[in-house]
């Protein structure tokens, strides 16, 4: 996947109400805008993919987890094809077989690690 610009323009085609401009769309859903940069998505991008009902799959992180952890931000960054979400007690995946390693391993930071 990874292209933004593509799956901004389909995001917004699906949308009902489509008044929104490209730029306004993109600069409000991507934390990172550059054509080439992550795929983490703001509460904004994540509402808007709920509301169409993209499935999406979470991650649930320990209680004890430092949340702004950078090394973990720029992996995810880094290394994942698919939009993901950040949240206060979970990562969401909008990719299923990213989700389901990240779980299946269990510790966030040794499966970006080990397994790209």
């Amino acid at each position: 996947m990874r292209d933004k610009k593509k799956l901004t323009l389909s995001i917004l085609n699906l949308l009902d109400e489509n008044r929104t401009e490209y730029k306004t769309a993109l600069h409000s859903w991507w934390y990172n805008t550059r054509e080439n940069g992550g795929m983490r998505l703001t509460s904004t991008g994540f509402s808007v993919l709920k509301k169409l009902k993209f499935e999406y799959w979470d991650y649930v992180l320990p209680d004890n987890y430092a949340r702004k952890n950078k090394r973990v931000i720029l992996g995810l960054d880094r290394k994942l094809q698919f939009p993901y979400y950040y949240g206060q007690k979970r990562l969401s995946f909008f990719g299923s077989q990213e989700a389901m390693m990240a779980n299946l391993t269990g510790d966030l930071e040794s499966w970006l690690a080990n397994n790209f």
